[in-house]
């Protein structure tokens, strides 16, 4: 009896199909692994505004694009401990001159991977600090063209924590369908913020620190943005900014996202001047 066996495939042959497909493999894991959501396991996220050297030495000629730092942080806010990536601005030079802290604007969340992971886009309306019923500012943030929330600046006098008083400032976080998921709240009465306003140089204690308190919708507060006090030079040299957040413990990565931009929005609104720069 005659047995008779196929054709031995080529050994090179083989060899380039199979490290073909480990390599596919490999690049299909590894762009996910790189698109990954940056916020997973995040508890705290320092926001560290780069100073422009132009503002520094003639801030009367406009703004310039802001820049952000985002890094992993611990509860104090005084050690970052990984970079996520950075927050970049584009904005026309005519709004920039004009509009300052209002001016339209887009914002691009770009990973260490040099990839936009998530862009936020504000149109030009009605300035929050005139307090007008209509046209009130609005953010609306996306992922790959699909928009994962707004920011919307409500309009009020008094917050609508548990004992209502004068604000700083409110942001409500609204998922895709626009339900509040969560509303963000800065009280007038701070110690920070008033020496702020008064000019008073706010380096010790408790005046180091203006709080936004993040709310859910039942008025629990759950969660924090803190303004930093940069440092001497920074504060009054330049408008770079730090912020601290500190995120709810039932917080999506959705929400984590537009939490950062909300805090984003209020370094915009409360901290950005040109020709009286505050300290």
């Amino acid at each position: 009896m005659q047995v008779q066996y196929g054709a031995v495939p080529n050994s090179q042959a083989l060899g380039n199909a199979i490290g073909n497909a480990i390599v596919g493999q490999l690049q299909q894991y590894g762009a996910q692994f790189f698109t990954a959501d940056p916020f997973a396991g995040v508890n705290f996220m320092l926001i560290d505004q780069k100073p422009d050297c132009i503002e520094c030495i003639c801030p009367c000629i406009g703004e310039k694009k802001n820049s952000y730092q985002i890094s992993v942080s611990e509860q104090t806010g005084l050690l970052a401990s990984q970079q996520l990536g950075i927050i970049q601005e584009e904005s026309e030079c005519a709004q920039r001159f004009f509009c300052q802290c209002w001016r339209a604007l887009d914002l691009l969340f770009i990973n260490n991977q040099n990839q936009i992971m998530f862009k936020a886009q504000r149109i030009y309306k009605v300035p929050s600090v005139l307090c007008l019923p209509c046209e009130r500012p609005e953010m609306v943030v996306s992922r790959d063209s699909e928009v994962i929330g707004y920011l919307k600046q409500p309009f009020m006098c008094c917050g609508r924590s548990e004992c209502p008083i004068p604000i700083l400032e409110e942001i409500d976080i609204c998922d895709p369908s626009g339900n509040t998921r969560y509303f963000i709240s800065g009280e007038f009465v701070q110690c920070g913020c008033i020496t702020r306003m008064c000019g008073i140089p706010r380096c010790t204690g408790p005046c180091q620190y203006i709080d936004y308190d993040i709310y859910n919708p039942m008025k629990q507060k759950v969660g924090r943005i803190r303004n930093i006090f940069n440092g001497c030079a920074q504060e009054y040299c330049s408008k770079a900014d730090k912020f601290l957040v500190e995120f709810p413990p039932q917080c999506t990565s959705q929400d984590k996202c537009l939490i950062l931009f909300a805090a984003i929005t209020i370094d915009y609104d409360n901290f950005e001047y040109t020709f009286c720069n505050l300290p």
